[in-house]
């Protein structure tokens, strides 16, 4: 139960960080989440940081599909 408790505070501290909300709101959240704990802001951290790499395209040739080779002609004689 604690761990789900600190994965929802780091959600929405990730979401007030984000600016989803508006500034007293997220200022308001932020004070509640940091009551949390360290385990909190690591999640919210990790988060925070992949959330950023997947915005830089990090991400995009794992999730691509593979590219197909063409089939190789060199072997074949031109007649």
């Amino acid at each position: 139960m604690r761990l789900l408790v600190h994965l929802v505070g780091a959600w929405v501290a990730a979401e007030a960080a984000s600016g989803r909300y508006p500034r007293p709101v997220a200022v308001g959240l932020a004070m509640l989440v940091s009551r949390l704990g360290p385990p909190t802001i690591a999640a919210t951290l990790l988060t925070l940081a992949v959330k950023r790499l997947h915005e830089g395209g990090a991400f995009d040739t794992m999730l691509a599909p593979p590219r197909r080779r063409a089939p190789d002609r060199r072997g074949q004689s031109a007649s």
